[in-house]
């Protein structure tokens, strides 16, 4: 469907490098930013910075990725904002109290006001984590995770049922 624009986390955009196929994949994300269907928000790219390689290879591309501010800041994504304060204020803790922006909270919040699908390898098990707050009634955003993501828009074309959990499917192959 190519109404669909994903909105991808940190964890995804940095495991992919585990890849062999890693180039290709990122070549693909980088066209797909250009069409505007893969997006993240300003957060996310400074999460990145802890992945030398990634940051390194994604940063010309930042604003192909990045959602612009005046979109990421809008009232509705604000509304959003609070929403998550309130029933999720665990997408903040999650950095232990060292980042005081986290990119989560923005991620679920801009994906709810635009109807994006959030892209993520957090467990959809944890009732703390991005996937959990996706599902919250007021927010109701689709959750996907990495492997799912790359299947669905054709980056990736075969997958292992092995490697159907994220850590193996983001594994590099010997």
């Amino acid at each position: 469907d190519d109404s669909l624009v994903y909105l991808i986390d940190a964890d995804v955009l940095a495991l992919i490098n585990n890849r062999q196929d890693a180039r290709n994949i990122y070549t693909g994300l980088i066209s797909m930013a250009r069409a505007i269907r893969v997006r993240t928000v300003r957060q996310t790219f400074d999460e990145l910075r802890k992945f030398g390689p990634v940051f390194k290879l994604l940063k010309q591309h930042r604003e192909a990725f990045e959602i612009p501010a005046k979109r990421q800041f809008d009232s509705r994504v604000q509304e959003f904002i609070e929403i998550l304060g309130n029933e999720a204020p665990t997408l903040w803790e999650q950095t232990g109290g060292r980042n005081p922006d986290p990119a989560d909270p923005w991620i679920v919040a801009v994906a709810a006001a635009y109807h994006y699908t959030v892209v993520t390898n957090e467990s959809p098990r944890s009732p703390v984590r991005i996937p959990a707050a996706c599902r919250l009634p007021k927010i109701d955003c689709r959750c996907i995770r990495g492997p799912h993501f790359l299947i669905e828009v054709g980056l990736v074309t075969e997958i292992k049922p092995e490697t159907i959990e994220p850590a193996s499917f983001f594994h590099k192959s010997q």
